[in-house]
């Protein structure tokens, strides 16, 4: 009997211990056993941005922050140390420019409970303040400027030589910002260049006084490529041929051009090029197709400066005027050829008929070397070469006209060679 009496105190201690044990875990549970934490500067994250967007609105200070104080059990604010609380908004309701004050909720992270906390707001309560603002997004021009130098020889190219890509810049921000916006500018640097800048650049946006700006706004690229030219130069002759005949020779006659050669610039091959070939040609002067008054007095023509697109005339002479004069006394004759008019490369099969009786030839030169030419000392012949022979029809073709035993062929010449002809026919051989 006294042992059960015993084994009953046992069992009332244990059971009293359990007993305390569970008061004492449940009172420590208890608002009277919390404790508190804050959790300061939490950012608030913002829905409807969206619909703000459509209504061409954004929010001006987007990193809003809010400080808030939690009570808890130490349990639950471990888990919340590891994973703070989430402060979440919206801005859908917002349809116009201005600050509004816009209430926040906690988002508690998994396994916490609103009714695990209580939460302690601010002065302000559970709402921050939001500025929204109107939205721009516009294209600016970009524009280039070179800060550098080029080397001995070469030639940097000027402002409307910059190429872009893109070539337009989209600025996207707060409208009243956004429209301080002139342009972008891209800045060229190095020094003693030889090679044409082609690489992507930071550029700077510049305001309507020229002076780089500092605003909160976004761009949609971060880098520029640009492509400025530096380009080698050269001075480069002009070259005017002569051709001599007609009776007289190169130095019979006094050229002048307004200008003997150009600058120019481009590629060092194109550029070397040119060079190479001895200078630009500009004119042919054919002696021999002048006519009488321009043996007499002179003449002067001008001429268009012709130029490889590889190549800019930094000079800006697009043509030049050119002027010269017959030093050399000569006289024009017409000797009319009848006797000495022949053919030459006649088709295969066929005889060519001269029907031409007479052709006149217009021979300058000296006075004396004239005197001594006749008839016999010009001889006519037609080329018939590439003519497709037809009985009974007549063909006028070219006739070169030749001098013999009087002077040099710069002594005395034809008149304009290239423009006699003579009429023929031809007929079957038999």
């Amino acid at each position: 009997m006294g042992k059960k009496i015993l084994d009953s105190k046992i069992l009332y201690v244990v059971l009293s211990v359990l007993i305390s044990l569970s008061l004492w875990l449940w009172v420590t549970s208890r608002d009277e056993n919390w404790e508190g934490r804050n959790f300061p500067s939490l950012p608030v994250n913002f829905s409807g941005l969206e619909m703000l967007e459509d209504r061409d609105l954004m929010i001006v200070n987007s990193s809003v922050t809010a400080t808030i104080r939690v009570r808890a059990n130490p349990r639950i604010l471990a888990i919340l140390q590891d994973a703070p609380p989430k402060l979440n908004a919206s801005v859908s309701h917002i349809s116009t420019e201005g600050k509004y004050p816009v209430n926040y909720t906690v988002e508690l992270p998994s396994g916490v409970s609103l009714n695990d906390v209580e939460i302690t707001y601010g002065a302000g309560g559970s709402a921050v303040t939001v500025e929204v603002a109107r939205s721009l997004s516009r294209k600016v021009e970009i524009r280039g400027e070179f800060q550098g130098t080029a080397a001995e020889g070469y030639l940097a190219g000027d402002k409307d030589d910059f190429r872009f890509d893109p070539v337009e810049l989209t600025v996207s921000g707060r409208a009243d910002l956004v429209n301080q916006v002139s342009h972008a500018r891209v800045i060229v640097t190095g020094e003693e260049l030889t090679e044409s800048v082609d690489e992507a650049l930071p550029f700077q946006l510049i305001g309507a006084s020229g002076d780089p700006l500092d605003l909160d706004v976004s761009c949609d690229v971060d880098t520029i490529y640009t492509s400025f030219p530096i380009r080698a130069t050269a001075e480069v002759p002009l070259v005017i041929r002569v051709i001599e005949g007609g009776g007289l020779k190169q130095s019979d006659v006094k050229i002048h051009p307004s200008a003997d050669s150009i600058l120019v610039a481009g590629s060092r091959e194109a550029v070397d090029a040119l060079l190479n070939e001895g200078g630009i040609p500009l004119a042919t002067i054919d002696l021999a197709a002048l006519d009488d008054e321009a043996v007499e007095n002179g003449g002067e023509q001008t001429y268009p400066i012709p130029l490889d697109d590889r190549l800019e005339n930094v000079s800006g002479i697009t043509e030049v005027k050119v002027t010269f004069r017959v030093t050399k006394r000569v006289e024009t004759r017409i000797f009319e050829v009848s006797s000495r008019i022949s053919a030459a490369n006649e088709p295969e099969g066929w005889d060519a008929n001269i029907i031409t009786q007479v052709l006149p030839v217009r021979v300058r030169g000296p006075k004396a070397l004239l005197d001594e030419l006749t008839e016999e000392n010009i001889q006519v012949v037609a080329d018939l070469k590439g003519i497709t022979p037809t009985g009974g029809q007549y063909y006028t073709v070219p006739a070169e006209v030749y001098l013999h035993n009087v002077g040099t062929a710069t002594d005395v010449g034809v008149v304009g060679p290239k423009g006699y002809t003579v009429v023929v026919s031809l007929a079957q051989e038999e």
